[in-house]
Parts: structure tokens; sequence; C-alpha cells
């Protein structure tokens, strides 16, 4: 797979560090070997996940590999000391294919991205030492180790962005190459090298040292204007293909450009074609530029680097994924192929030498004069000569055209003789007699008659484990998860919330954390509403949104499912809950003197209404409210508008696993994503009720 280029990182960190600016880190998780997602959650944009695959890749991503269930120890020490901290700054190490991402939490970390040569990703604390890397590693005089000091390698070649004239007349007065060797091996790589000369029209053969002035002056003015647009930060992110048009006439080339929106939804204007044309794609590459080398390939442009790289990996990750479980799963099944195949070239086996032993025993018996006036000569013959001198007598006999030793093809110095009887090949014992060469024929073909059944028996059996073998491997590759794109969902004010539509049609909103808790009282608490609270530390503030009438008791009851469901109660296992409410005067940000309220808590004074002994149960389901949507909330509220929901209790089922099954479960359309049923769920495991 192409590894990305030091001009590809400077696009890929400069958006990074628009993007994850003042970001938290959520959750980081090892999909494959080489490979680590760092979920991220930007301030009013909300998930961004980003990919690290060493020695390759870094950018965001729209297609998440699958979690492992077992979680290897690299991506669980990033969580321990990288959960909830803040991205303070994304920035590219010298123009090298080095990231690096600067993380702020009770102390300061960097997270070290190394693109080249085999790559790595490293953790350090604020003094510069290794607290754990992806690959332990000692190459060059580094040492890639725990607690060692993190160096960086050798600094080399030219940074294109501030190369002065002189830079590069010291560069080629300097070189024993050539020029388009020079350059590359400069830092810039084969790709844009061959650009610059492209561009210049010099011969980037010649050797460096021979160049003139006015030819260096031309390639620093070819390496300022492409490198223009990097300087500026005016990317044309683009994925380019080479595309070839095949048909009668020979094979020619079509460019075709067309542009993705910002969620990389193509726009395509396809190739015209007709049943005598075909068209196939070569060569296929992604940059942050606009170059003459792909001038006649087919462009697809992007808002951003990042989406343009997303577009350009995840597909080809997700194929080699689905090659490494198909070919595991090829050598399974061939293996019972394997064994099906060698029983019924033995069953085959088997059945010709029933045939041809029945065949070779009436032979013997239908040429028994012939035979036995073979076997007279040879027997008087062996009173005088050995076996070895018979057979060089018959041997000769047969080339001077004696009668008799014409139907000897050979005779071994044990006494065994070929006879050839009507084209056939028969074997006989000159020590045996007649009828028990024949019998021996007879028995033989008796012995693999009674052989068959067996084979037959343990031939159906391989069929039955080679088609519980297929069928498995059928399952298996239907499970095998290449990652699907997540296309963002525009959420509606209340989605951000916990929320839930009551069986009298009011709404509902919870919610989600300190700040949430802050929201929900701040600016959707109104005068005519009613608030509700779990009895326990750790519990949404929720609000009933007061319709025309008086708020029922119903609604309030149900609006206590929610509070108590979505409490800290529900992880720590408990069976139910009280809840109380209060109306919106009561509710105060105002605290006593001498008093502390942290932020998401709340004062409540006067007297409290309480709901004692509120089941922790939840309904999770689609419902039609302002367009389909997903819905948690009390089973009784849930069933006035759909039948298509489950409930859940708090349980032993991790979330992501239970999130599956409950998609599995209520979306047959596939409307909904994995995250927007992780979304609604409570905190903390869960299983069905």
């Amino acid at each position: 797979m192409k590894a990305m280029s030091n001009v590809d990182l400077y696009a890929i960190s400069h958006e990074l560090n628009e993007l994850l600016k003042d970001a938290r880190v959520q959750k980081a998780y090892q999909p494959t070997r080489d490979t680590v997602i760092i979920r991220f959650h930007v301030p009013g944009k909300g998930r961004v996940d980003v990919v690290f695959q060493a020695g390759v890749r870094v950018h965001t991503t729209q297609y998440p590999p699958e979690n492992p269930k077992v979680p290897p120890s690299f991506p669980m020490l990033l969580r321990k000391h990288l959960k909830n901290a803040t991205v303070k700054q994304v920035r590219q190490h010298n123009f090298d294919r080095i990231l690096e991402i600067d993380i702020q939490k009770e102390h300061g970390f960097t997270l070290v991205v190394e693109l080249f040569s085999q790559g790595n990703i490293i953790l350090l604390d604020e003094e510069n030492h290794i607290i754990l890397p992806l690959k332990h590693r000692h190459v060059q005089g580094r040492k890639i180790t725990s607690k060692e000091e993190y160096q960086y390698p050798p600094e080399r070649g030219i940074h294109p962005l501030d190369v002065e004239l002189h830079d590069l007349k010291d560069l080629f007065k300097n070189s024993d190459s050539d020029l388009i060797r020079t350059l590359a091996r400069s830092g810039l790589g084969g790709m844009y090298s061959e650009e610059i000369f492209l561009r210049s029209g010099i011969d980037k053969k010649l050797p460096a040292k021979d160049i003139s002035e006015n030819d260096i002056k031309s390639i620093y003015q070819s390496m300022e204007e492409l490198f223009k647009p990097l300087k500026t930060f005016k990317f044309q992110p683009q994925i380019v293909r080479e595309l070839i048009v095949e048909d009668g006439n020979g094979v020619d080339g079509e460019n075709n450009d067309y542009k993705a929106d910002d969620e990389g939804n193509k726009d395509e204007n396809k190739v015209s074609s007709d049943d005598n044309v075909k068209t196939k794609t070569g060569k296929e590459d992604v940059l942050p530029l606009d170059i003459l080398t792909y001038k006649d390939f087919k462009k697809e442009y992007f808002d951003s680097f990042n989406l343009a790289a997303d577009e350009f990996y995840s597909g080809k990750v997700g194929a080699d994924i689905k090659k490494v479980q198909e070919d595991i799963w090829a050598k399974e099944v061939g293996k019972y192929e394997k064994r099906l195949r060698i029983q019924e070239e033995t069953l085959e086996g088997f059945r010709k030498t029933v045939v041809e032993s029945k065949k070779k025993g009436n032979l013997l018996y239908a040429h028994y004069s012939d035979v036995q006036n073979i076997m007279d000569i040879i027997h008087n013959a062996r009173e005088k000569f050995s076996w070895k001198e018979i057979g060089s007598k018959l041997k000769k006999g047969r080339k001077e055209g004696l009668e008799e030793a014409q139907a000897i093809e050979s005779l071994d110095k044990m006494g065994v003789l070929v006879l050839n009887l009507e084209d056939e090949r028969v074997t006989v014992d000159a020590n045996l007699e007649i009828p028990e060469n024949a019998e021996k024929y007879y028995n033989k073909g008796k012995k693999a008659k009674r052989k068959i059944k067996g084979v037959k028996i343990a031939i159906q059996r391989t069929k039955q484990d080679l088609e519980r073998m297929r069928n498995k491997r059928d399952l298996a590759l239907e499970k095998v998860r290449v990652p699907q794109k997540r296309v963002r969902r525009e959420l509606k004010w209340f989605e951000k919330l916990r929320w839930f539509l009551s069986s009298d049609g009011l709404l509902v909103v919870g919610g989600r954390d300190a700040g949430t808790n802050e929201l929900v009282v701040k600016r959707y608490l109104d005068n005519q509403d009613i608030y509700l609270h779990s009895d326990i530390h750790g519990a949404p503030s929720v609000v009933i949104k007061k319709g025309e009438g008086e708020i029922p008791e119903t609604t309030i009851q149900e609006a206590g499912f929610l509070a108590a469901s979505f409490s800290s109660a529900w992880s720590k296992g408990y069976g139910s809950q009280d809840v109380y409410w209060v109306h919106p005067d009561q509710v105060s940000k105002t605290p006593q003197s001498g008093e502390f309220v942290a932020r998401g808590a709340f004062i409540i004074r006067g007297s409290r209404n309480y709901l004692r002994g509120i089941p922790l149960k939840i309904a999770v389901g689609i419902v039609d409210y302002e367009g389909e949507r997903i819905m948690a909330g009390p089973v009784d509220a849930m069933a006035k508008y759909t039948d298509n929901y489950v409930v859940l209790k708090p349980g032993f089922t991790k979330k992501e696993e239970i999130a599956r099954s409950v998609l599995k479960k209520i979306d047959p359309d596939h409307i909904l994503s994995l995250e927007d049923v992780i979304r609604v769920l409570p905190s903390g495991k869960c299983d069905f009720a």
C-alpha cells in the first residue's frame, strides 16, 4: 500500500490541527497490528475518528473498522493516559514523515506517528521520554523502547517550502549523481522530483555537478510554482485514476473530473461507452496538489485532503480485510477438498482394480496352454541356468523371432514373468501353477471390491464435512465487517440530549453529561415545565416540556423511568431507583454562602415529590417523530408509537455487542448506524429484559 509522502503529511497535519484543536480524546483501539484508531470529540462537531497506520497513513476516517473484542495493550495504555485529555496542537516535524500531537491532561503528552520505513506510533511524556511504543526498535542508533528519551532520525535533504536558490546550488554542486536522483534523495521523493523536471523542461538525467545557473533557477521556479498551494494552504485534494479505454481501434485514455461533497459522496461524470468499448482503471493515487504528471488522469476532487485520503485508503483496507479472511477459509475448506479428491481417486482405483484383476485372471485361463508351455520351457531351463540367465536368453530369443518368446515382456531374478496376452500386461509367478496365479488376481479383485464400500462411506462423510465447512465459511465471511462508511446524520436539538415522547404526547429531555445537564436547565426548563432527578449522585437533569394542558401523572411517571435508568444506578446494577420531581422555581444554581455547586449540578429548595422504586428498564425502538429516528424511553411510551422495539435492563453485555443485537432486531431496513444505537443506550452494560 502506498505510504504517505512528506507533502501528504504536510496537508494532513494542517487540516488536523485546524480540526482537532481543543478536541477531547474519547477512545483508542487497535484493529490490526500496525493500525490504531483514536476517537475524538470535537466541540460543535461531535465524534471524529482518526486512523494512524504506522509507516503508511494518518487521516480522519468515516470507515472505522470493527473494534476487536480483546483490546491489545497499546490502545489500553493510550486510554489510560489520554482519555478525556485535550488536543493542543498537531504538527509535522521538520517536513519529515513524522506527525506529532500535543495532548494535555494533568500532564502533557505527545503522540508521535512515524510514517518512514516500517513506521511506529509512540507515546511520550512531557519530558520527551517514551512511555510506550507500538513497536520496540533499536536501529541506526535510535533506541525506541520504554523509558528511553525519544530521538528523531537524522535530518536530511531540503525543506521545499523554505528552500532558497543558494540551497539548491549547494545541493547540486555537492552531488555525485544525476539531477533526478539528487532531488529525490533530498526528501522530495520520486513523484514530486519528476514533476519539477517536467515543469522546468530540464533533462533530469544530466549530472548534477554540470548544471548551469540558469537551469538551477528554472528548477527553483518550478519548485516554487509546484508548492505554492502548500504555503497558502490552498490544497487541491484529489484521487487520480488512470482510465484505460479499450475498443476495436486500440487503447485510449480519457480524463474525467468530478466533485465530491464534504461527506465524500461522488458526483461522477461517467465515461460514455457502448457494447464495443471497455474501460478499466490503471494506476491510482491520492495527493493534495494538481500536478502535470497526472493531467490525463481521471480526477475526483474533495473538500479536504483527509476525506480524499480516507476514500483512497479505506477501500483498499476493506478489500485487504476480506481477502485475508477468504484466504484463511480457503485453506480450511481446501483440506476437505483435498481429502475428498484423494478418496475419489482411491475409489476409482479400486473399481479399476476389480475390472482389471478379473480380466487378467480370465486371460490366464483363456491362454492356459500357451502360458503353461512358456512355464514348462522356463522350468526346464531353470535346471541349468539362473533366473537372470534365463531372462537374457528369452530376451535374445524374442529379438531373433523365437515364437515362444514373443509373449514374454520380461522375467526378473525372482522368476516373475510379465506376459502380453491380448495386449494386456499380465504378471505371472513362474514358481506357482496357473490356477494359483489366476486366484491371486481374483482375490485381489475381491479385496478391492470389499474396500469400495468403506471408501464410499468415507467419501459421504467427507462430503458432509466439506459442506459443513463451506457453510461455516459462508457464514463467517458474511460476518466479516469490511469497514462501512459512517454517514453523519444531522441531529435534531433533542437528539443531542436524552429524550423520549411520552404516551401523552409530551417531549421529555434529559442531560447526557455535566455540560448538557446545564443546557437542559438553563435553556430548556420553562416556568410551566417539571424537573426530575434520580436520588443518586451521577444522574441526568430531566425536564418534561409542558403541552397545552396540565402535565399528566402518567407522563411524570414515565419521565421517572428516564431519570432512573440513565443514572449511575444502571452501571451499579441496581434493579430500581427513587426519583423526585419539583417545579422550575425550586431549581437554582445559586449556592448558600460557603457552598459550591459543581458544573451540571443544581440546588433544589423546598419539598420534593418522590416516585419510589422506579424499575431500571428502558425500551429502544424506531418511532416516527419529525421523521423516523431511534428513541429510548419507558416501555409504555414506546408501545404507544411502535411495535418495533426491544426492552433492556442492567446486565453483563458490553454496549457495542448489545447495540449490534438491538440494531439487528429493530432495523431491518438499515436506516440506523451502530453509533446511533450506542448513543441512546444507558451508561453501562445491558441485557435484554
